[in-house]
């Protein structure tokens, strides 16, 4: 939140957080094994979530670098991740064509959101949070209900992939 620092992640497996000012890498983060697809910053700043391509998400602390938890449930690749405005919850979509909603303190998933029909490769929170948006191989962008995991909308007009979403 005070843009003092970035996190990256790597086709090796790693999740890096860098000094913004310096360029110095702070801290390594690896035990994907896989490549990282995907990484998402709590607002506050304290933890950071991680997609990997062996199909979990990592919450991990970023202050000691340490592991929190790994949360798993998808059944490919985790391709997205977005935490939620409060930091209460966060998204992952994945190459099993789902969108997951998540509790980065217990680790249980929250709801699994079906519709898309191939892989999810986007997804992004309205600032509410009582919505989310997810974008895939599918070409379309879906709106989810939060609280009730049921789609609200299917978008489409893409004649192709959906690779980024974002909301205003």
């Amino acid at each position: 939140p005070d843009g003092s620092w970035l996190a990256s992640g790597g086709w090796e497996g790693t999740v890096r957080i860098w000094d913004a000012a310096t360029g110095r890498e702070r801290v390594k983060l690896a035990d994907h094994t896989g490549e990282v697809d995907a990484v998402a910053v709590a607002p506050d700043g304290r933890w950071l979530a991680s997609g990997g391509w062996e199909g979990t998400v990592r919450i991990w602390d970023t202050a000691t670098g340490q592991e929190r938890a790994t949360l798993t449930g998808h059944t490919g690749a985790v391709t997205a991740v977005a935490v939620a405005p409060d930091g209460s919850w966060l998204a992952s979509g994945s190459r099993d064509g789902t969108v997951r909603i998540w509790d980065p303190v217990t680790g249980r998933e929250r709801a699994t959101l079906t519709g898309h029909t191939n892989t999810v490769r986007a997804v992004a929170v309205a600032p509410d949070a009582s919505w989310l948006a997810s974008g895939g191989w599918d070409g379309t962008v879906r709106i989810w209900d939060t609280v009730t995991g049921q789609e609200r909308a299917t978008l489409t007009g893409h004649t192709n992939t959906v690779r980024a979403v974002a909301v205003a």
